[in-house]
């Protein structure tokens, strides 16, 4: 059979989109020849104390008499610019987040002032006579993104990055490690700037493993610009990892270990050597993490197809799963300066290990009058071996001209996976006479996916206020996942062909952009648009089916940015977004949970689309608020099913008509007493489901909201004592509701040898109270699972720093940023 699918259907509307967007910009750059032109000018760079740009600070020009004149932002390299200016003096009024308000000395305008690099930092420093103060907090937060600064964290140790992103702000990880933002699904994670490659359950998995310790922040970006990948229609989340350029030999060596059911340690080691003309640096970490899950699932089944009490049959299931996973994280990296303006680079980036699910389950099926039908004991054993490794080559050249710069990557991905199951069930005799019966299967996934892409990014300033930016990139990928599954019968393996599927995917993406920033006479305007081209080919050799998929889209997006005086801004933000499904979504396969419960494939999934609008206000830099309106098509959800004559059930991921998400976010930075500093996060969202399941259309809505709070103590002598905990309320997934949960945990951390070392102890999930409650009602479907994770856990971690720690580096981005997250081998 073969499938022709063109999504032809989507151009019109996107054209329509992209003329609106082309008008924009044309209105944009006409601007230019409107404006007023300058006689007076002053400008300047805002750099913080890692040596980065302070990029969407508030910035206030202010008269002699203290009179705010003028208003601007900040842009994403730090630069700042006051044109229109008549001679005479002037003051500057700063606010950022993170940093303290600044209100600068008069200064003498003539004509022209170049301020040069203000210099932000942790202690006081003195520069053309400006003294701007700077404490880093340990969430920052900007008016376009949250940032948390994860190496100046003491709960951080001993965690995993996803145990982190649970702790985020607005950020929630499910049963499954899919993650959402703000209410909305389908969050795209990158790590330094690039996607993971990998599926939601495999980049859960390498987020298990990875350790904190090699995290320097995270970055949550809610309406990313059009620069970045249109993937992810819940945002974006970016994992900065660990790195120094500090001139001569530097290094980090860290210890972790602690318990919670089971033990868990790990350990890693980060180097980098610089001089003039050379940077290398590499690093890697080990980790163990031990883990016991308990799992109740209870499922009613009903004869008539409706649900009608009593049911006519109910399964009763308790699950224990222990899950030791081993995890080794390596990266080596070389950046060579061939002189002042190029750079060539070269970044390999790996992570080996191994997880092994063993699990025991036990089954009882009751009848309507609570007699017992049949019981059954499952064992689980499934051995999984990864081996992910990223290839990339870059070079950077600077132009003569301030601002202008060329950059190009070339990334290779191999990603290796396999699973080795063993499924046996025994049922058991319940009444005299009968005989224990015994089944058995087994199966074998082995799975390559090979990922090749190449991208080009330009930047040049065009005049004094006007900033463009384009590039290009293309990506393919293939995939290849081959599952077998066998059946024990009469003491002899036969092969399952019914079970068995072997599946090739191929995919093609290319992708074109462009911004324009445009500082006007009290506001800015940053207006884009990206286009990419998708071709896909799903070729299911067992059956000899074959689909192909062809569709462009345009993404727009446009940020509005307004200071109101000194103390106020707003941003207005809009953007188009996608989630194309990820490879193994696609595959049809089966995978047994147990001879009852299994989950398969679709390969008939569609994109889902999204409009994201957010309005956001920001006052002194410190208190944010933002209101938003999210509306997808064609959301994809995972959908619940049951075949009631066989009582089993199922899960397949399914298109539903749209998701309506909307609500009101609020977050504070406190300061209440010089030794206690905090950052507090409050939402009430709605999403608002509907379409089909199971051929019956249905609605499934609820509101919810959630809270965040993070407290840093300083005690003195060394000692600082962090305590966070965070609570959300129900919620709706698909057809499916969740109950609350919440997580409180504290830590104190002691400085060692003239603060080079520390030693931490953390206690995560002190009451033991997150969980996973989930609850299906739908046609004849009656299902509830209660999942009580490994949450609670004492950890004692200890780092040590050595040589140079006083320059800090740039960060080098690479271009892989929208593949891997998809990729999925067969766990």
């Amino acid at each position: 059979m073969q499938f022709n699918i063109n999504l032809a259907g989507e151009i019109p509307a996107a054209r329509r989109v992209m003329c609106f967007a082309s008008c924009l910009l044309l209105l944009i750059t006409s601007c230019l020849t409107v404006a007023a032109q300058a006689n007076g000018e002053v400008k300047g760079k805002l750099i913080g104390n890692q040596q980065g740009p302070v990029a969407y600070a508030s910035i206030s020009l202010k008269s002699a008499e203290g009179k705010v004149l003028k208003g601007t932002l900040s842009d994403s390299l730090g630069l700042f610019v006051f044109t229109g200016l008549n001679d005479g003096n002037y003051q500057l009024s700063i606010s950022a987040m993170g940093f303290k308000s600044f209100n600068g000395p008069l200064f003498k305008l003539q004509e022209k002032l170049d301020l040069g690099q203000l210099i932000l930092t942790e202690d006081a420093t003195a520069l053309k006579g400006i003294t701007i103060q700077a404490q880093k907090k340990l969430i920052e937060q900007t008016i376009d993104k949250t940032v948390l600064n994860i190496e100046n964290s003491i709960l951080s140790d001993g965690n995993t990055a996803l145990e982190l992103l649970q702790k985020a702000p607005g950020v929630k990880v499910d049963d499954d490690g899919k993650i959402s933002l703000k209410g909305r699904p389908g969050v795209m994670v990158l790590i330094n700037g690039k996607s993971t490659y990998l599926s939601p359950k495999e980049l859960s998995t390498l987020l298990k493993g990875t350790n904190s310790n090699s995290i320097s922040k995270i970055e949550i970006m809610s309406n990313p610009s059009a620069k970045y990948d249109a993937a992810g229609n819940g945002g974006i989340i970016n994992i900065q990892m660990k790195k120094n350029k500090a001139i001569g030999l530097n290094g980090t060596v860290n210890l972790n270990g602690g318990s919670s059911r089971n033990a868990r340690y790990g350990g890693g080691l980060n180097l980098n050597y610089r001089n003039q003309q050379i940077n290398v640096y590499g690093s890697y970490d080990y980790g163990y993490r031990g883990e016991t899950e308990y799992l109740d699932f209870t499922r009613r089944f009903y004869d008539g197809g409706t649900i009608v009490e009593p049911a006519s049959r109910t399964s009763y299931q308790d699950t224990k799963t222990n899950e030791p996973l081993h995890t080794n994280n390596f990266r080596f990296g070389l950046d060579y300066e061939l002189d002042s303006t190029n750079t060539l680079g070269l970044l390999i980036n790996g992570n080996v290990g191994k997880y092994t699910h063993d699990s025991q389950t036990g089954n009882v099926f009751k009848d309507a009058k609570n007699a017992v039908l049949s019981r059954m004991m499952t064992t689980n054993y499934d051995k999984q071996n990864w081996e992910n490794l990223t290839y990339n080559m870059n070079y950077q050249h600077k132009f003569k001209k301030e601002g202008r710069l060329f950059t190009a990557d070339v990334d290779y991905a191999s990603n290796k996976f396999t699973s080795r199951l063993n499924l046996n069930t025994t049922t058991l005799a319940i009444q005299p006479g009968q005989n224990e019966s015994i089944t058995s299967r087994r199966g074998y996934v082995p799975a390559v996916t090979d990922v090749y892409l190449a991208k080009v990014d330009y930047e040049e300033p065009l005049g004094k206020t006007l900033k463009f930016e384009s590039g290009l990139k293309s990506s393919f990928t293939n995939a290849d996942n081959n599952l077998t599954y066998d059946i024990l019968t009469n003491g002899t393996w036969q092969h399952d062909k019914n079970g068995s599927n072997h599946f090739k995917y191929k995919e093609q993406i290319h992708a074109g952009y462009m911004n324009l920033n445009k500082e006007f006479k009290g506001f800015s305007v940053q207006a884009g648009l990206r286009a990419e081209y998708t071709h896909t080919i799903g070729h299911q050799l067992t059956t000899d089916s074959l689909q192909r998929r062809s569709y462009l889209q345009f993404f727009p997006s446009i940020f509005v940015n307004k200071p109101l005086g000194e103390h106020h801004q707003l941003q207005l933000a809009y953007s188009r977004r996608i989630e194309r499904p990820d490879y193994g979504d696609l595959n049809p396969f089966r995978v047994f949970r147990d001879p009852l419960l299994f989950y398969q494939g679709n390969p008939f999934l569609k994109p889902e689309l999204i409009n994201a609008l957010q309005l956001s206000h920001s006052f002194k830099g410190k208190y944010t608020t933002s209101i938003s309106y999210n509306q997808t098509k064609d959301v994809m959800t995972w959908v619940n099913g049951q075949i009631d004559e066989l009582n089993t059930t199922f899960e397949m991921p399914q298109n539903l008509t749209k998701l309506v998400n909307y609500g009101v976010s609020f977050t504070a930075s406190t300061n209440f007493f010089n030794w206690w500093t905090g950052t507090h996060f409050a939402e009430v969202f709605r999403n608002e489901y509907s379409g089909t399941a199971q051929q019956t259309s249905f609605d499934n809505s609820t509101t919810s909201f959630s809270l965040n709070s993070q407290n840093t103590f300083k005690a003195g002598k060394g000692y600082t004592m962090e305590l966070s905990a965070y609570y959300y309320s129900g919620s709706v997934y698909g057809i499916s509701s969740y109950k609350s949960n919440y997580e409180v945990s504290a830590g104190v951390q002691k400085t060692l040898l003239k603060e080079k070392a520390s030693l931490k102890l953390m206690v995560n999930d002190i009451f033991q109270s997150n969980r996973y409650r989930e609850q299906t009602v739908f046609q004849q479907i009656n299902m509830y699972m209660n999942k009580r994770p490994d949450s609670r856990r004492v950890m004692l971690s200890f780092s040590y720093r050595f040589g140079n720690q006083n320059t800090n580096q740039s960060k080098r981005r690479t271009g892989s940023e929208d593949i891997q997250q998809r990729i999925k081998g067969g766990s």
